[in-house]
């Protein structure tokens, strides 16, 4: 508390003291010039990087020298006199424009009239035009665009969002244009920049923002759509001195950055990513600006003074860190719209750390949310895609950043951040000559070695705010296997109860489908946020938010779900090599239907290994489990591994026109001929590495297998995101909590391991679920799972109180006892007894030789034996033994993590 009053102590002197004198002093200054060069010079890289941003300018830079309308004509502008708009209104929920009003004596910057982009009639988005396709001059509000779908149509419509997107395109080249100008000096490059520039500006210093809600922008519907015109504040600080020395009229500068600072301290939205993604804007506006106090006045609302009226307005950086940031650096929605506000609130940073004000100092969290993505990453470095977003990987960028103010300020954490540079440079595929202007001028010329620390994925993860829970076993893309369980209310969520992500052989298999359209098309609302594009149960065909979603990006309200148990939690180290789960409940709101989920990872060797799902759902009518697999097929077999004939069919819950959960968006429905009893289904794809998915599963009384075509998944790997999903529907009539869904699923690319499961007898259905899974390699395994961590039960030969174990069999005999979470496990003579209803420990048996990992005190017994001597790290403790009347043993371990206990 004390640090903290003393930073707000001080952070007025900051401001006071960081005022430039000489241009460029945004994200460099001018003394860097030499830097940059030098990088240029010496780095192939950024030789690479400079080179590539000149091959992208220098055409449009050479056509400029004759033919200076060109460019200039085909930025979207109000050009017809009396329409040249300078008053700009919106519907109540600012969604659209509705009005316009004013004329300028110049034309004046296009507003986007819409938030959204445009749909295509095939319900893809249209492509963005080249600039090379654009009319000169246009002054329609509609455009003649190509749908990006596979049937490429053309249409004329509204471009609606588009105008921004087409705006900033070329804004992006008067920032390069301009950085070029400073790097070379030739005045070729600064003419250009400077023409669209004054024209922009000219037109921008006539307008206001736009009057409706707070969400509304100054030059876009949306204050988020400013952010197109970051490139224009950084080119005039690059073309500062040249403006003045060819004689440009720059009065019309100042009114327009006063207004940008403005419209993004008192405007947009504080309770989502927008204040955070909206920084950059308000960060190079206010720095922007020639008068000091002015630029002081916006920056104290980035460092120090939050700005909230209702739902708008800025959070600084103290409240944000506070409010918006997990312990570790996880921004709190989903991974998909982590590095979009990150990499805006770190690339402000730097801006600000040039002005003098050390925030990377003040806010070491920041160093952590640069490479936290890597944390929560599947084996191929891709990230989950729950909710509205796509599948998002660590980024770069935000790296970088981290890294090298990590170095400016030696922090500790500098060692941790060049380890995860290693893994995106080296694993992930990242080329540091892709990394634009900002890795141009603001990345470090070469990163630092690692020093021999490598980079460490734990073995289980929590992101509480989403209820999030994962677990992984095994860090290589092709072997690695992880799945996550998630479901929450919060920004940008969907409504999917207890769903999952599955990962196996180079992909994320079972798949979540990402986001829609848009927030508002039908098929988002309809579908992408629903129940059934997810991995989850449905009850009574029914599940749904309440109230029901109608469209927009914000909160599902589904409830949340309810970690029970789980081995290893978060920050732990597991127990076993082979075995982990996790234990979640959930109510579902929408019909009151109580379920539980087990997942668990089962590994059988270091390239096999399966997850294990018991799903219970209470609802006494109805409950439907859903499975979608990224692939080009899926098929039902029998027992006898041989194809089930199947035929088409309809879902039955599917016959409301309403359909909360979506499933009348399935196609292509098949059912077994005759409701033959289905043992696997098998998901196959055959782009890239041929791989499959089997899914073994246990019949039930009243369960009828459906096959079916899902929508597209935008969150697949290129060759799958234009196809249309598999997925497997196990409907059971009346209950399945004593008939719980299992299933077993194993991605493997040449031959399955798993060839069976069998039911073993449970003495409470409802309460204890236990199988055995046989594998080919002659392995088998119990899997034992209970509601209840303090009721014992039995199978054959085995005994059980927890939430979940497994016993390890072999040809041999005993292999493991995994007692993921209680008190007791017993099989075959051993017995493990922790004492504690969330006790876990593991043993593996050798023969005479045991290892045993334990978190807690716990009573090994075993057949026979006389001795045990235990050994750790080197020091060997003799451990008192008891024996009982046929000859068997026991003995206490105390916590232990891979202790050898040698029999004699």
């Amino acid at each position: 508390m004390l640090r903290l009053f003393f930073l707000l102590i001080i952070c007025p002197v900051c401001l006071t003291g960081f005022a430039q004198s000489s241009h460029p002093h945004i994200l460099v200054k001018a003394g860097d010039k030499a830097l940059v060069l030098e990088k240029i010079r010496t780095q192939p890289w950024a030789r690479q990087s400079f080179d590539n941003l000149l091959k992208h300018v220098d055409p449009y830079v050479e056509r400029h020298q004759t033919d200076p309308d060109w460019i200039l004509s085909r930025y979207l502008m109000n050009r017809v006199p009396g329409k040249r708009y300078t008053r700009f209104y919106s519907d109540a929920e600012g969604t659209a424009l509705v009005r316009y009003a004013g004329d300028a004596p110049v034309p004046t910057v296009r507003v986007s009239p819409h938030k959204r982009p445009p749909i295509a009639p095939d319900g893809y988005r249209f492509r963005t035009p080249r600039i090379e396709e654009l009319l000169p001059n246009d002054t329609s509000m509609t455009m003649r665009l190509q749908s990006s779908g596979p049937g490429k149509a053309w249409a004329v419509v509204d471009p609606q969002h588009m105008v921004e997107v087409i705006n900033g395109n070329i804004n992006q080249l008067v920032l390069e244009a301009a950085i070029a100008y400073w790097l070379t000096d030739k005045p070729v490059y600064a003419r250009f920049a400077a023409d669209v520039l004054n024209q922009w500006a000219r037109g921008a210093s006539r307008q206001y923002p736009i009057e409706g809600p707070c969400r509304t922008g100054f030059l876009s519907i949306q204050t988020l759509g400013d952010g197109s015109y970051e490139p224009m504040m950084l080119a005039y600080d690059f073309l500062y001195d040249y403006l003045r020395q060819a004689g440009y009229e720059t009065g019309y500068y100042e009114p327009v950055f006063d207004r940008f600072a403005h419209t993004m301290a008192f405007r947009g939205l504080w309770n989502n990513n927008w204040f955070a993604a909206e920084t950059p804007v308000l960060v190079f506006s206010a720095l922007s600006l020639e008068n000091r106090q002015q630029q002081r006045y916006y920056l104290d609302f980035m460092t120090r003074r939050d700005t909230i009226a209702g739902n708008c307005g800025q959070l600084a950086l103290p409240t944000a860190m506070e409010k918006w940031f997990t312990p570790d650096g996880h921004w709190k929605e989903p991974g998909g719209y982590h590095n979009f506000p990150v990499s805006s609130l770190l690339i402000s940073g730097v801006a600000l750390e040039n002005a003098g004000i050390p925030v990377f100092q003040q806010y070491p969290a920041l160093f952590q949310a640069s490479y936290v993505m890597l944390k929560y990453a599947f084996p191929n470095y891709t990230v989950s895609s729950f909710g509205d977003t796509g599948r998002p990987m660590q980024s770069a960028e935000c790296l970088e950043i981290g890294v090298a103010m990590a170095q400016k300020y030696n922090s500790p954490v500098l060692g941790s951040l060049l380890a995860a540079m290693e893994v995106v440079q080296k694993k992930q595929g990242y080329d540091r000559s892709e990394s634009g202007y900002m890795g141009l001028l603001c990345f470090l010329p070469r990163i630092p070695e690692a020093g021999g620390q490598q980079y460490q994925w734990p073995r289980s993860g929590e992101l509480d705010f989403a209820k999030c829970y994962l677990q992984r076993n095994g860090t290589d893309p092709g072997t690695g296997l992880m799945y996550v369980v998630q479901g929450a209310s919060y920004n940008h969520n969907h409504a999917n109860g207890m769903s999952v992500e599955l990962y196996g052989a180079g992909r994320v298999m079972g798949i979540d489908p990402g986001n829609g359209p848009s927030y508002e098309d039908p098929m988002h609302t309809g579908y992408y946020a629903q129940w059934a594009a997810h991995n989850t149960v449905v009850a009574d065909g029914r599940s749904a938010s309440v109230p029901y979603f109608r469209g927009g990006g914000g909160t599902k309200n589904m409830g949340e779900i309810k970690l029970m148990a789980m081995e290893p939690r978060a920050g732990q180290a597991a127990v076993s090599a082979e075995c982990s789960f996790t234990d979640t409940r959930y109510t579902d709101k929408a019909t009151g239907t109580g379920q539980q989920r087990t997942l668990a990872i089962i590994r059988t060797s270091p390239e096999t290994g399966y997850y294990v799902d018991i799903y219970r759902s209470d609802n006494a009518r109805s409950n439907e489990y859903l499975y979608h697999n990224v692939g080009d097929a899926v098929q039902l077999l029998g027992a006898d591994r041989k194809p089930l004939p199947v035929e088409a069919a309809s879902l039955p819950m599917a016959t409301d026109a309403n359909d909360p959960p979506g499933f009348r968006h399935f196609t292509a429905v098949k059912t077994p001929v005759g409701n033959l009893p289905v043992s696997s289904a098998v998901f196959s794809l055959t782009a890239g590495i041929p791989a499959f998915m089997q899914v073994h599963t246990l019949p039930e009384e009243g369960r009828t297998m459906y096959v079916a075509q899902a929508p597209r998944a935008g969150t697949a790997e290129a060759v799958y995101q234009q196809k249309p999903v598999p997925v497997l529907v196990m409907r059971q009539t009346g209950e399945s909590w004593n008939r719980p869904f299992v299933a077993v699923y194993e991605p493997f690319t040449e031959a399955g391991s798993v060839r069976a499961l069998t039911r073993l007898p449970a003495d409470n259905p409802g309460a204890f679920t236990a199988f055995s899974v046989a594998n080919r390699n002659g392995s088998r395994q119990l899997i034992l799972q209970a509601t209840d961590a303090e009721k014992e039960h039995k199978t054959t030969n085995t005994g059980f109180r927890g939430y979940f174990g497994v016993v390890g069999l072999t040809s041999d005999g005993l292999s493991y006892l995994y007692l993921g979470e209680g008190s007791m496990i017993q099989s075959q003579g051993y017995t493990l007894q922790t004492g504690t209803a969330a006790g876990s420990a593991n043993l593996t048996v050798d023969g005479k030789r045991l290892r045993i990992t334990c978190r807690q005190a716990t009573a090994v017994s075993i057949p026979a034996g006389r001795k045990a001597v235990l050994t750790v790290a080197g020091k060997q403790t003799a451990l008192p033994v008891r024996r009982n009347e046929v000859g068997a043993v026991s003995f206490t371990v105390p916590a232990v993590t891979d202790g050898l206990i040698i029999i004699d």
